[in-house]
């Protein structure tokens, strides 16, 4: 049985912005442990070539890889050559990662 409560419909859009935004924070946590533990050439030899790409187009996320591993080294002059969305997605990146940790840690607090 379902209610068409206004609160319950309210709490279950909570609860599903909560558990999408959750993944993504795992996901983007991911990527950056990634970046910083696993050898360039590694992670450069197993992305794929964008679809738009083999076309001869260019999407706004081509070159980000690259980027991303320019920032790493703190190269961002570079970063901003290969893709000049790069540090904002970056940042969103970390942001995101850091948030979820703190979210983390509040909720290991809590059930203590």
């Amino acid at each position: 049985m379902t209610l068409n409560l206004p609160i319950y419909k309210n709490r279950q859009l909570k609860n599903a912005i909560r558990i999408v935004w959750q993944i993504s924070a795992v996901l983007s946590f991911l990527v950056l442990l990634i970046l910083f533990f696993v050898d360039e050439k590694i992670i450069l030899s197993e992305v794929p070539i964008c679809e738009s790409r083999k076309e001869g187009l260019e999407c706004f996320l081509c070159g980000s890889t690259r980027a991303f591993i320019e920032i790493k080294n703190l190269n961002l002059k570079n970063a901003l050559a290969l893709n000049k969305f790069s540090l904002v997605i970056f940042g969103l990146l970390v942001i995101n990662s850091i948030l979820f940790l703190l979210f983390l840690l509040k909720n290991i607090k809590t059930k203590l």
